[in-house]
């Protein structure tokens, strides 16, 4: 069963992060004291327990105002991975209401993963000028307060480049208006 995190599940969320993510507790509870109450989550449940979950950052595509949703934290405990509950956990994401889903592959598994999904390479690094996705400022002061709790540079991330689920017409009309000429901006020291 699929539905809304809530601050309750805090225990199973970290216990997921720590186990597929490594990240100690301080930086996850960072992130649910932080990030939690501006973004929504979505989990997978078997008989109450979470087995996997996945983030929605909101923002926009610019220039257009397109709205859109930045994934985040995508992770399935390792006893229910290929059963497919990240993918049923993406379609119920991209049944919620944006226009567009974005996101940043970590390795090109991942990224051979998502382009299966439906997503395309749609930004490189910031030297584009024809399009970017812009996070909410509630996310842009989050990740501003991350860069500095983490002390690393978060947009050397583009070995594989950021790519996007363009769900309605308006996002598909972004996608060709920039053609690939687009950037996202994470790093926001």
């Amino acid at each position: 069963m699929i539905r809304n995190l809530t601050v309750d599940d805090y225990p199973q969320v970290l216990r997921i992060w720590q186990t597929c993510f490594g990240d100690d507790e301080a930086y996850v509870r960072f992130f649910w004291e932080n990030a939690f109450a501006h973004c929504t989550g979505f989990g997978y449940y078997v008989e109450d327990m979470l087995v996997s979950m996945l983030f929605m950052l909101p923002g926009m595509l610019e220039p257009n105002q397109v709205s859109a949703h930045y994934i985040y934290a995508v992770a399935t405990l390792p006893e229910h991975r290929k059963q497919g509950l990240a993918t049923k956990l993406l379609q119920y994401a991209a049944a919620s209401g944006a226009s567009a889903l974005v996101l940043y592959p970590a390795t090109a598994q991942l990224q051979a993963y998502y382009i299966k999904q439906g997503f395309v390479l749609a930004f490189r690094k910031q030297d584009c000028d024809m399009g970017k996705f812009e996070f909410s400022l509630a996310m842009q002061a989050y990740l501003r307060a991350e860069a500095k709790l983490v002390k690393r540079d978060l947009t050397q991330r583009d070995a594989f480049g950021g790519m996007l689920l363009p769900l309605h017409d308006h996002a598909q009309a972004w996608l060709t208006q920039t053609q690939g000429k687009a950037y996202l901006k994470y790093n926001l020291e």
